[in-house]
């Protein structure tokens, strides 16, 4: 059998095999495609850097005694 195509347009590596000698033809789905893995990891690793990146806001402080009061029981959760 030889390989007669080998496609990774979808994000899979798909490669298709055919006999020289009867014409029988078959095709390997092997996983997603090398292209695929690496672009999927550099979105990851871009994410991870954009949330780093990222300041976290501050909650303001309470104004009223009430809120003051309240707020202790909802930090001690």
């Amino acid at each position: 059998m030889r390989m007669t195509e080998k496609d990774t347009s979808s994000g899979r590596d798909i490669r298709e095999y055919q006999c020289s000698a009867c014409g029988h033809s078959d095709w390997e789905d092997s996983g997603p495609a090398l292209w695929q893995i690496l672009h999927d990891d550099r979105e990851e690793f871009e994410a991870g850097k954009a949330r780093q990146a990222a300041p976290v806001p501050e909650p303001a402080p309470p104004a009223s005694r009430w809120s003051r009061f309240v707020g202790f029981f909802r930090k001690s959760r």
